[in-house]
C-alpha cells in the first residue's frame, strides 16, 4: 500500500492526464497504421471470391486486426499494471463512449477506454485498490479546481484557461483531473458511491 490517491482525466492526445500533471500519450495503434490497414482491404476487395488468394488475403488482414488488438491489450495492462502499483485509490470519469465515438469516430474505437476500465477494475480488484468513477455529469473541465468558479462554456479547442474570479490559470485536461480527484474522494467518503473492489 502507498498511500496516494489519484484522480485522471482521459483525452484523445492524451490518454490519461492525472491530477500532478502527469500525462501519458495515447497509443492510437490503428490510427498510425491506418495506411496498412487501407493497403490490406483494399488486396481483399481485388481478390476474386472463393479463390485461394482471397483466402490468403483475408486471413493477413485478420492477423492485422489481431496483432493491433494485442498491442492495445498489452499497453491497458501494463499501464493499469503501473497504476495499481503507484496508488491505492484511483479516481476516473464515467465516459459517455457512444456519443465521444460520433463525435471522434475511429479513435475512440482505437482508445477504448472502456476495456481500459475494465482491465484497471480487474487490477485493482487483484491488489486490493480502489477504483472509483464519477458522474459523467460533473462539470470537470470547466470548473476552477482552486476556487470552484464554474465557467458557462468551455469549448474543446480551449486547453488553457484562467478563472475570471480567482485569477488561477488552468491546463485544462490537469483541471478536470483535479475536480475527478476531488469530488472522487469526497463521494468515496460519503459512501454514496461503490468502489471496486
Amino acid at each position: 500500500m502507498t498511500g496516494k490517491t489519484a484522480g485522471f482525466d482521459f483525452g484523445l492526445k492524451h490518454f490519461l492526464t492525472g491530477n500532478d500533471g502527469r500525462k501519458i500519450d495515447s497509443p492510437l495503434y490503428l490510427f498510425h497504421s491506418i495506411s496498412e490497414l487501407r493497403r490490406k482491404s483494399r488486396n481483399l476487395s481485388k481478390k476474386q471470391k472463393g479463390s485461394n488468394s482471397r483466402k490468403r488475403a483475408k486471413l493477413e488482414l485478420a492477423r492485422f486486426h489481431r496483432r493491433i488488438s494485442n498491442l492495445r491489450s498489452d499497453f491497458h495492462w501494463k499501464l493499469a499494471n503501473r497504476l495499481v502499483t503507484e496508488y491505492d485509490t484511483i479516481c476516473l470519469e464515467t465516459l459517455n463512449t457512444k456519443a465521444m465515438q460520433q463525435m471522434w469516430g475511429r479513435k475512440i474505437g482505437d482508445l477504448a477506454f472502456a476495456e481500459f476500465v475494465k482491465v484497471l477494475s480487474v487490477m485493482c480488484k487483484k491488489h486490493n485498490k480502489t477504483l472509483v468513477q464519477i458522474s459523467q455529469w460533473e462539470a470537470t473541465s470547466k470548473t476552477c479546481s482552486h476556487c470552484g468558479h464554474k465557467e458557462e462554456e468551455m469549448p474543446l479547442n480551449i486547453r488553457k484557461w484562467t478563472c475570471p474570479k480567482c485569477g488561477e490559470e488552468h491546463d485544462r485536461d490537469v483541471n478536470a483531473a483535479k475536480n475527478i480527484l476531488r469530488v472522487g474522494t469526497s463521494t468515496l467518503g460519503r459512501g454514496s458511491v461503490r468502489p471496486t473492489p
